[in-house]
């Protein structure tokens, strides 16, 4: 009894550093699994728009063509009427 006496402040501060400790690593681990889902989540949402720009690239491009056969058109055009 003499020995809890002499040390219990020692004995009291260990077990709260432990428990602290412990309360510490349980919420880092929970913010990390936390993190990894988000990253996971962004992870898919990049996958997503890289098909969504590779479709809207596509698209662009056939309006791209579209817009020179115009511009050929125009100029054929205006070339004739210059030529009259």
């Amino acid at each position: 009894m003499e020995f809890v006496k002499e040390w219990w402040f020692i004995i009291a501060f260990s077990v709260s550093a432990l428990g602290g400790l412990y309360k510490m690593g349980k919420t880092l681990n929970e913010t990390l699994l936390k993190l990894n889902y988000e990253i996971m989540r962004l992870s898919e949402s990049l996958t997503e728009s890289k098909s969504d720009r590779i479709k809207l690239h596509g698209r662009v491009d056939k309006v791209d063509d579209r817009l020179d056969i115009h511009d050929v058109r125009i100029s054929v055009l205006e070339d004739w009427r210059k030529a009259k």
